[in-house]
């Protein structure tokens, strides 16, 4: 690791840290597709925090999604639910869909400048296309305004005849044309829909409507739920920070202090990553029975887990001289085996320019712990 990258990693630990403390809360890192495999990391995440004594009692999720699965976003929400007393979603970038399904269940949402939610219309594959996928309303919508312009038609026949014929053709003869004419018109139209289709749509749709229901926390205003899911025009329109106050309660601005910690790992948290992310930023100091830096040998420093300088100096020169560290005691070290870290000069916003470094090896030493 450059000595770039580490001031990087250490100074968005620090935010981390201090935000925290500052809200008795983990702060967890989740940037990818809510799929069952990065959810289930997440819950293992949340299990060997909150089972550390003393644990903390709230939980701040940083979340980045293009969506995924509303069923593991439901586990995921319903997790953060049951393990913590306060569940805040911090939105630095995009959380669209799934991601929507999540803030239901929050009691607090804060948005930085560059957050924005999405509606929750359920999206299926297209088919006889791959890649592509439809809004669960186009089909309810298009029926909708199929039916509409049917009976605007029909009216508007029936009342012309009726009143051309100056009293000539009844009313139960100008409705039957008026009936004809319209099925004419239109039955070619919805013979091409598919009531199979039709119903899983409405299925699909009332998934996103049941488990907005199950979890929506105090913070969700009445109408809520119906209004992300059917009151919005299209899958990509911007829910930002004045509009999600029109449907929650607790929505707030970032703090200075949020925004510094979103902009130090801007390139995983403006959109998702393209392999998924889950990391406790703010992770406990543990013990471990390991060299500390004042024990080595002179020139060597300590390091764990990639984060921070090189430490293995020292145990090199003992192995090629066959001599262990003359003395060992515990040293405090951080127990996350990866850390989210960027190079130098890359990109923001970009996901493919992730990269997730390793944790560097300790050469084994003779007379040490393995």
């Amino acid at each position: 690791m450059t000595t770039t990258e580490t001031k990087s990693v250490e100074k968005w630990a620090e935010l981390a840290r201090r935000i925290g403390d500052a809200h008795n809360a983990d702060v967890i890192l989740y940037s990818g597709a809510i799929e069952d495999d990065n959810v289930d990391e997440l819950i293992r995440v949340v299990k060997r925090s909150t089972g550390r004594t003393p644990r903390r009692s709230n939980v701040i999720l940083l979340l980045a999604t293009r969506g995924g699965s509303a069923d593991a976003a439901f586990r995921l929400a319903r997790c953060l639910q049951n393990r913590y007393r306060h569940f805040t979603l911090f939105v630095y970038g995009r959380c669209k869909s799934a991601g929507t399904l999540i803030a239901i269940g929050a009691h607090e949402l804060v948005l930085a400048d560059f957050g924005e939610f999405g509606p929750l219309d359920v999206q299926l594959g297209k088919n006889d296309e791959l890649f592509e996928e439809v809004s669960g309303l186009n089909i309810t919508q298009a029926l909708n305004s199929l039916n509409t312009r049917t009976h605007n038609y029909f009216t508007e026949i029936l009342l012309t005849v009726r009143s051309g014929s100056r009293g000539q053709i009844s009313t139960k003869l100008a409705a039957e044309i008026a009936s004809r004419l319209a099925i004419g018109v239109y039955e070619r139209i919805y013979s091409q829909i598919d009531p199979g289709q039709l119903g899983a749509m409405e299925r699909a749709m009332h998934i996103a409507s049941d488990y907005g229901e199950r979890l929506k926390s105090p913070n969700v205003k009445p109408g809520t739920i119906d209004r992300l899911i059917s009151g919005y025009s299209s899958h990509a329109f911007v829910i930002d920070l004045k509009e999600a106050k029109t449907l929650f309660h607790k929505v707030r601005n970032a703090d200075r202090t949020e925004e510094e910690l979103g902009e130090s790992i801007d390139h995983i948290v403006r959109d998702q990553t393209d392999t998924a992310l889950v990391h406790l930023l703010n992770a406990p100091e543990e013990v471990s029975n390991e060299t500390t830096a004042a024990d080595a040998e002179p020139g060597s420093e300590g390091t764990e887990a990639g984060i921070g300088p090189d430490h293995t100096a020292a145990s090199e020169a003992a192995a090629a001289t066959d001599q262990a560290p003359r003395r060992t005691r515990p040293k405090v070290v951080v127990t996350p085996a990866a850390a989210p870290s960027s190079a130098a000069g890359a990109a923001p916003s970009s996901p493919k320019d992730t990269q997730v470094e390793s944790p560097a090896e300790e050469a084994p030493s003779k007379g040490a712990a393995a």
